[in-house]
């Protein structure tokens, strides 16, 4: 096994041959995935840190890491100090940038093109320029070359390719391809390109599973006025999917021959800039002009249409049938001495016995007493805990149905709580009911709405290190943009057919972590007498996931009248969509826990 130091060893070999002082590593690839192939989890190969938000940064004497307070204990653990120093990020500066600034003077940064986006890569030339210094972009990724060195495999994951029918998605590839052209048309634009595999999943109708619980198929994708080409491994396409894509008249390339193509191109090409790689940019002809703004894909994907809405809730009443049931077996059998990683195993097992679940949406978190307060916490054989009646546990987890995704998070106790657990359990869930029955006029943003989950805990001066609340795909990434309720602004306004979660919480380190998370979908007000109201249209979240609230942990001293009546409304909705899905022994359980008031 070849140490992190080692690793940094051979790194600092190739920096000192390009002549280069610092090499930043970022956390993503070149299709700025959330969750990476195991060949593309370059800053974890040679940092050790698994989180999926954060840079490292080598220079020949040193190395560090960047990453907010969702990882901060994460990376504390995982990090060695030997190594790599830990450099606190927040949530609304760039501490990375700032260190550069005060770090690199006359100093040359070397960079891979393809995992830095056009904007990243525009303010990272800016400061080397203000320093005296060079961006020295690099075309082979130094991280591969050092695993060539060690004979380690560097091979893209091969799975197939399916089709998701119009009867999940919707609508035809036909109509979002004429959309799409509409408004390439209307900018003047001959051609977008595509690197973000959900926007080319989405549009293309298509799906795969090359990357960790998303539904995605690793290629790129090129869209003009008059045609459309797939650049993908051809492999992975079985012919039903190559037959339908061809009778949508899109071309079929390698995956290698992206680049070129992007060098062929003429005329006006949009590029996405916050995702679009710096790559990309550099591959188009000098003589084209480049428009550089978010993909329209972005918002068109984020704002579901009615059979997605549809699909979501069919989604979540059976994601809510294996969670109850999990939740029903976890009360019945703690006391067999289960854990951290066995309750993992567990919840996927209830979600596989639910018709269409492919997969989980996302790594489980699975959380006892202490660990419980690691924000993005993973149990594995060092860290696992037994899950018993003595502290708090935490279940992060989700699972992708052909239907549609799904996320929750419930925090339980299994014995009697203290009276400060319970208090703090009820501050998040006060903030939670809050956000959850906002009414709110067009043109908000989540930004806005953000502080309506904070104020009780900010009222006792607590805080969580994370957004509020993100968007979710429709089978697609749990993680989806460009919409979130977070304090960092957006400029993004939430508008109906928005999926998003609700989600503060509250982690004491080596106590104990709450958090309380559903899914929402943003609807329209609608008025008693049908007329417009006089100030516009006005949304409001209408709650997808269904779930109770821990009854052991409710101080119902600290409901008002309004908050008891809105867990009570949620919890008839509860019985009435789940309720005749549970076994005998499951409804006694959930009729119990919706017996609080």
């Amino acid at each position: 096994m070849v140490t992190i130091g080692e690793r940094l060893v051979l790194l600092r070999q190739l920096m000192q041959r390009h002549k280069i002082d610092f090499y930043l590593i970022p956390a993503t690839d070149a299709h700025n995935n959330e969750y990476l192939p195991e060949c593309w989890q370059r800053r974890t190969w040679v940092s050790g840190f698994t989180g999926s938000a954060g840079e490292a940064l080598v220079s020949h004497h040193n190395a560090y890491l960047w990453t907010d307070g969702r990882y901060t204990l994460q990376a504390e653990r995982e990090l060695d100090s030997k190594w790599y120093t830990l450099m606190q990020q927040s949530l609304f500066t760039s501490e990375t940038d700032e260190w550069l600034l005060a770090n690199l003077a006359g100093k040359t940064l070397g960079v891979d093109p393809r995992v830095i986006g056009i904007a990243r890569a525009a303010k990272l030339e800016k400061i080397m320029d203000d320093v005296g210094g060079h961006l020295l972009i690099i075309d082979e990724n130094l991280i591969d070359e050092c695993k060539l060195q060690l004979s380690e495999i560097i091979k893209l994951p091969v799975s197939k390719a399916f089709i998701q029918e119009e009867k999940y998605s919707g609508e035809s590839v036909n109509s979002k391809l004429t959309w799409l052209r509409a408004v390439l048309s209307r900018y003047n634009t001959n051609y977008i390109a595509l690197n973000v595999l959900d926007e080319i999943a989405w549009l293309f109708n298509l799906r795969g599973a090359d990357i960790a619980y998303n539904p995605l198929l690793i290629c790129y994708a090129i869209i003009g006025v008059d045609d459309a080409c797939i650049y993908v491994d051809k492999t992975k396409l079985p012919p039903l999917v190559t037959n339908i894509l061809i009778e949508n008249e899109i071309r079929l390339e390698d995956y290698e021959n992206f680049g070129n193509a992007l060098a062929n191109l003429k005329g006006c090409i949009w590029l996405d800039d916050r995702m679009s790689s710096f790559w990309m940019h550099q591959k188009i002809n000098s003589a084209s002009e480049i428009r550089l703004e978010r993909s329209p894909i972005v918002l068109k994907k984020a704002q579901k249409n009615e059979v997605e809405i549809e699909g979501a809730k069919k989604a979540h009443i059976k994601d809510a049938v294996a969670v109850i049931n999990f939740f029903h077996w976890l009360s019945n059998n703690w006391a067999n001495g289960v854990d951290e990683l066995t309750n993992v195993e567990k919840i996927e097992a209830f979600r596989k016995e639910q018709e269409k679940f492919i997969g989980s949406s996302f790594a489980t978190i699975s959380g006892f007493a202490a660990n419980s307060a690691v924000i993005h916490y993973h149990a594995m054989p060092e860290t696992n805990r037994v899950v018993d009646n003595s502290n708090i546990y935490l279940l992060d987890s989700g699972g992708q149905y052909r239907e549609g995704t799904t996320d929750i998070t419930r925090t339980v106790h299994l014995g009697t709580p203290t009276a400060e657990q319970k208090h703090h359990y009820t501050l998040v869930l006060k903030g939670h009911l809050a956000l959850g029955r906002a009414k709110f006029s067009a043109g908000t943003c989540g930004e806005h709405l953000d502080a309506l989950a904070r104020t009780p805990l900010w009222n006792e001066c607590l805080n969580y290190r994370h957004g509020t609340g993100h968007g979710v795909g429709s089978f697609l990434c749990v993680h989806e943009g460009p919409q979130s309720i977070s304090q960092p602004g957006t400029g993004v306004a939430l508008a109906p057919g928005m999926i998003v979660s609700n989600e503060p919480g509250l982690y004491l380190k080596n106590k104990y972590g709450i958090r309380i998370e559903n899914l929402c979908v943003v609807t329209e007000v609608k008025s008693e007498d049908g007329r417009p109201f006089e100030f516009g249209p006005f949304y409001q979240f209408e709650t997808l996931t269904l779930v109770p609230y821990c009854r052991a942990l409710i101080d119902t001293s600290m409901l008002s009248e309004e908050e008891i009546t809105q867990i009570k409304d949620y919890y008839k909705l509860i019985k009435i969509k789940t309720r005749h899905l549970l076994d005998e022994s499951v409804r006694k359980w959930l009729d119990n826990e919706l017996h609080i008031f």
